[in-house]
């Protein structure tokens, strides 16, 4: 420990900082709590955030998969690592297949996770897998059924594709 200060003074400066959109010296911290702490998939993903939010998205994918790595049960990494990889406009059909998978486990250990089902149509309907959105689309107004979004999304597929 550097000057008395532990693990979990780093990451919370380091968290501090990213909500202060200080991300380089986010990392910083954050990369200490790490040095000090290395199997912490919280700090994982809390750097991973940090490159997600500076859009170093290889970074932010890594990172993601060391938190998933240390805790397979982390929802909120499978559904941010399907992010990335929707962020990079010209993502291949295998890129696209693996934040299905992201978000099918982040739907699986959370039934009502929403956004993973709706994230997930999103990419089907990419795919030209326009059923499966529908039946995604469908899940999700089935646990709330004002989803706007979804309603638009479930309509446009199905004036446009169906």
């Amino acid at each position: 420990m550097e000057n008395g200060k532990d693990y979990k003074y780093y990451l919370d400066l380091g968290i501090e900082e990213t909500n202060k959109q200080n991300f380089d010296l986010a990392e910083q911290a954050i990369e200490q709590a790490i040095e000090l702490q290395p199997e912490s998939a919280f700090a994982y993903f809390c750097l991973a955030v940090v490159f997600h939010n500076k859009l170093d998205l290889e970074a932010a994918y890594e990172n993601y998969t060391q938190a998933i790595k240390y805790d397979n049960k982390m929802i909120d990494a499978y559904y941010n690592r399907a992010q990335v990889i929707l962020l990079n406009k010209n993502a291949a059909e295998e890129e696209l297949r693996g934040a299905l998978k992201d978000l099918e486990k982040a739907y699986e250990l959370d039934d009502k996770f929403i956004d993973a089902y709706y994230t997930a149509a999103v990419i089907e309907k990419k795919l030209g897998e326009y059923h499966k959105a529908i039946a995604l689309l469908d899940r999700v107004l089935l646990l709330e059924p004002n989803a706007v979004y979804s309603k638009a999304l479930k309509k446009l597929i199905q004036q446009k594709y169906l």
